[in-house]
């Protein structure tokens, strides 16, 4: 079996006095204000990339934005040729509809959840904001949610799934 080697502590620097001290956590101050510049040229760089980016982007998301509206309607349009199915697989990807569900609340739902609701199922349901949380609303019952003026809404929503045949080569 191979011997552990134990590293090294690094060597400590001896302080003589009170102001070697001092010094010393000026210099600490030094290189924490030299590493925020850093950081901030670096963000600087990052958020400039970003925006080089979206601007690089646009275009090509545009244009599938209009391709999948244009799928949409040809699919609505086609309807009949999807027959009992939701969804129709092709050659280069799969489009149709999936069932999506959101919760539809009245203007005076907060305060009924926090009228019928009892406490701990509130602290759930209601965000520190006191905004109304959908996503624990969803897992309430179609009876609890009538109570407190809410609405379980399910649509189709159309998709498309392109198969990728390979990633980008990044040459």
């Amino acid at each position: 079996m191979a011997k552990r080697i134990k590293s090294e502590k690094p060597a400590l620097i001896p302080i003589r006095d009170w102001q070697q001290a001092d010094e010393i956590i000026k210099e600490i101050s030094d290189y924490q204000i030299a590493i925020e510049k850093i950081e901030a040229i670096a963000k600087q760089k990052i958020d400039n990339t970003k925006k080089v980016l979206a601007e690089a982007v646009k275009g090509h998301q545009d244009i599938i934005k209009k391709y999948q509206e244009s799928l949409e309607a040809f699919a609505t349009a086609h309807r009949n040729d999807f027959k009992s199915q939701k969804s129709r697989k092709l050659n280069f990807g799969v489009l149709g509809w999936r069932k999506s569900t959101a919760i539809k609340t009245a203007k005076n739902t907060l305060e009924l959840i926090k009228l019928k609701l009892s406490k701990t199922c509130q602290r759930v349901c209601i965000r520190i904001k006191e905004s109304v949380d959908k996503d624990a609303l969803a897992r309430l019952t179609d009876e609890q949610l009538a109570g407190i003026k809410a609405r379980r809404e399910e649509k189709d929503v159309f998709f498309v799934e392109p198969l990728s045949q390979k990633a980008a080569d990044y040459e």
